[in-house]
């Protein structure tokens, strides 16, 4: 499962690859010949450690197993002996020809290139030296019989990892390590997570009495893997994020993994944790549970009250992290945050509210609510609609409350702009779809002359939709132009074409001057200046008295003070025109 979280972190990996070469590697400077070359070589330089990492291994496995298993299965040792015999020599060659290249040009060491070498490589060995380690303890516990693989996965795959954590902490610049200790407290934290919720879940199957007789079996077992698991993703949990990422600058992509990864996902967790076991709980009571042996109607009860309790454990330390970082200010991630989950509720609500709709047009058809089936649809439409309608209230409500207070950066927000917009559209291509299916059944039986009970029972899906997504659509489309006649007739301060800020260097600060002025904002550190952070308020206020096109804005005499500048003409004499807006940084 651990591996699965590789896909998304080399996706946010790659877009960014992508947004920086659009841009150039190195802010300005155009994309060359550098970028392909970095492209080829690292890619190479990747391939062949995980080659040469897998033979060794899997040598060292064989040295370190049983005498049989070194002897058996020639076609595996062929691959071994290939992959450390060719790969290896290639692999020194590739990382001297890297090494060399680092060592001539600083700017290696900075490029975007090498910080998505040095994740992939880094969170690849972390993913098998993980592997391997709660495979050997599992062994020490007496949980699985003794393998030579696992000891060796965690000897050359963790010599990987710790080789290139160390090369990371003095090559790769501070900006963008983010994104691997991030990934890799991602790793830890689900790791952690998951083998918390085994423990629980195993504790509570032997405190309920669910491991007795032959149902079910290995109680203690469950508990001691559950225990392994939790231990190896504490380890890393510790290493990446308690050592590294809690202490990083609260940028963006820190909130997003606190917000998004943290506060959401522990939220998520427990909210569909709980929709499930209070689902079968009123099957149980109310509907058909299929068994009258409640043991077994509720074998999932212990998994899913663990999953509960870890998910707003995960949830609840998230919070405080965010509290004790004094997150007050709102941003574009929290903003992401809240619609994401209203989102959630919403859709939660809007199944559930169909799938009512559904049952009672089954019912309606000719089925009785004693047929079990009708009747736990039912149910499972009222679990949708109790679970998901409060959430969706809850963060609707904050959303509305933080659109009274801040009109104009809200209704200017893209998050609400696309939230909008996808809900009025979704709605809208619902809307259609339900109704031209219920045309095409309804018209169907009318041909063949056999309108009636079953005509309705085939369309209740349909007229489900038909009761709600219009509704959806209209009601978020009545928000979004509510919110545009709300808003100031100018919602952003335009402001000069580039800006330059001198001084404490601080990117959502310069994000948000750009996101005013329309323009583009740098920002660039002042050795001398350890002064607090500026806010983007102050440095609007300092641009308003100089409206020059081009200015650059510094601190002088306890106050912002903005230079009108030209910057570099061309050969003619003439200025070049500014680039187009750009975040800052």
């Amino acid at each position: 499962m651990t591996a699965a979280l590789l896909v998304p972190v080399l996706l946010v990996a790659v877009v960014l690859l992508g947004v920086r070469r659009a841009r150039g590697e190195d802010g300005d400077v155009p994309a060359d010949g550098h970028a392909v070359r970095r492209i080829f070589q690292y890619a190479l330089l990747y391939g062949l450690a995980v080659v040469v990492a897998v033979g060794l291994a899997g040598l060292l496995g064989r040295l370190l197993g049983p005498a049989t298993l070194a002897r058996s299965d020639e076609v595996a040792l062929a691959r071994d002996l290939a992959f450390t015999a060719v790969g290896g020599p290639l692999l020194a060659v590739v990382a001297m020809w890297s090494r060399r290249t680092i060592a001539r040009d600083p700017g290696e060491g900075r490029s975007l290139g090498w910080a998505v070498y040095v994740t992939a490589a880094s969170l690849t060995a972390l993913v098998m030296a993980v592997t391997g380690a709660d495979s050997v303890l599992s062994w020490a516990l007496g949980l699985q019989a003794y393998s030579g693989l696992a000891p060796a996965q965690v000897v050359v795959w963790g010599g990987m990892w710790a080789t290139h954590r160390w090369i990371d902490g003095r090559v790769t610049q501070p900006e963008h390590t983010c994104v691997h200790q991030l990934a890799g407290s991602l790793i830890g934290l689900v790791t952690g997570a998951t083998g918390l919720g085994a423990l629980l879940a195993g504790a509570l199957r032997v405190l309920w009495g669910l491991d007795a007789g032959d149902m079910l079996h290995g109680g203690s077992d469950a508990i001691l893997q559950g225990l392994v698991t939790a231990v190896t993703g504490a380890v890393v949990w510790w290493v990446y994020w308690l050592r590294n990422g809690s202490r990083f600058e609260r940028e963006p992509l820190w909130h997003a993994y606190v917000l998004l990864a943290g506060v959401a996902g522990g939220v998520v967790t427990a909210i569909v944790a709980f929709s499930t076991l209070g689902y079968t709980g009123l099957v149980w009571v109310f509907g058909d549970p299929g068994v009258r042996v409640a043991a077994y109607h509720f074998a999932g009860a212990p998994g899913r009250t663990a999953a509960v309790a870890v998910g707003l454990l995960v949830w609840w330390y998230h919070q405080a992290v965010l509290r004790r970082a004094g997150a007050g200010r709102r941003t574009e991630v929290t903003r992401v945050y809240e619609y994401l989950m209203s989102g959630v509720g919403l859709l939660a609500a809007v199944g559930g509210l169909t799938t009512v709709v559904a049952a009672l047009a089954d019912a309606l058809a000719g089925a009785t609510f004693a047929g079990g089936s009708t009747v736990n649809t039912l149910l499972a439409g009222v679990t949708l609609l109790a679970v998901g309608g409060p959430v969706w209230g809850l963060y609707w409500r904050r959303i509305q409350a933080a659109t009274d207070a801040a009109v104009a950066e809200e209704v200017a927000s893209p998050t609400r702009r696309v939230y909008l917009s996808v809900l009025v559209g979704v709605g809208a291509v619902a809307t259609v779809v339900a109704l031209v299916v219920a045309a095409y059944l309804l018209f169907t039986d009318i041909v063949r002359g056999g309108v009636g009970a079953e005509t309705l029972r085939r369309m209740r899906y349909a007229i489900g939709v038909l009761l709600s997504a219009p509704s959806i659509a209209a009601y978020h489309w009545r928000v979004r132009r509510t919110g545009r006649g709300r808003a100031p007739a100018t919602t952003r301060t335009s402001g000069p074409s580039y800006v330059l800020l001198l001084g404490p260097a601080d990117r959502a600060t310069a994000q948000d001057v750009a996101h005013r002025t329309h323009g583009r904002v740098d920002a660039w550190t002042r050795t001398d200046d350890d002064g607090p952070a500026w806010t983007a308020d102050d440095v609007m206020t300092a641009l308003a008295d100089h409206p020059a096109d081009e200015v650059v804005v510094l601190a002088e005499s306890g106050r912002l003070r903005a230079v009108p500048v030209r910057r570099r003409a061309d050969a003619d004499g003439a200025t070049p025109a500014p680039s187009a807006p750009s975040p800052a940084g």
